[in-house]
């Protein structure tokens, strides 16, 4: 098998890997524990983007293992922007009948993002490190997917949190 270059790059599919997995089953749990129709739709949308990711990440450690390259990109994968609906998902008429709900809701949308953030500046920092243009290209690609994420959940989060607070009637600013 091939030097240190494809040593290191399979060390850091590896933990691509296991990241791809564990948000793969974070979202697949918060799908199942949430009562709230969009946010099944949400949780259960992302933790299929992953596994996909998933597999993209598997094929790449596979060619390595096997002749010490990196797969191009496919042409026919288009970056898809993520058609759930936009930001409030989760319904708001709930909120005021099951605020514990809603606040453990709000913790797995915190939670997403942070699993997000940490994804962004893995794969960012892989592209950085990879020397190969097929490997750079497809660590760029997941840092474009995984931001994408970010975002959708963020928004999510601030448009719950918002409506939270005016449940509760506390307005912080």
């Amino acid at each position: 098998m091939g030097g240190p270059d494809v040593q290191s790059a399979l060390v850091a599919l590896e933990v691509a890997i296991q990241t791809e997995k564990d948000g793969r089953d974070f979202y697949a749990r918060a799908a199942e524990r949430t009562g709230d129709p969009g946010g099944k739709v949400l949780f259960a949308s992302l933790a299929d983007d992953e596994l996909e990711h998933l597999r993209l990440l598997q094929s790449q450690r596979e060619a390595l293992t096997e002749d010490g390259r990196w797969l191009p990109l496919p042409e026919s994968e288009e970056h898809r922007v993520r058609e759930i609906g936009g930001a409030p998902i989760f319904g708001r008429e709930a909120l005021d009948r099951n605020v514990d709900v809603h606040t453990s809701e709000l913790s797995a949308l915190r939670m997403a993002y942070l699993i997000e953030k940490d994804a962004v500046t893995f794969y960012t920092r892989a592209a950085s490190e990879t020397e190969d243009p097929d490997g750079r290209a497809m660590y760029k690609r997941l840092v474009e997917m995984e931001k994408e994420h970010q975002q959708i959940l963020e928004e999510e989060y601030n448009a719950l949190a918002k409506e939270f607070w005016s449940t509760m009637g506390f307005e912080p600013f």
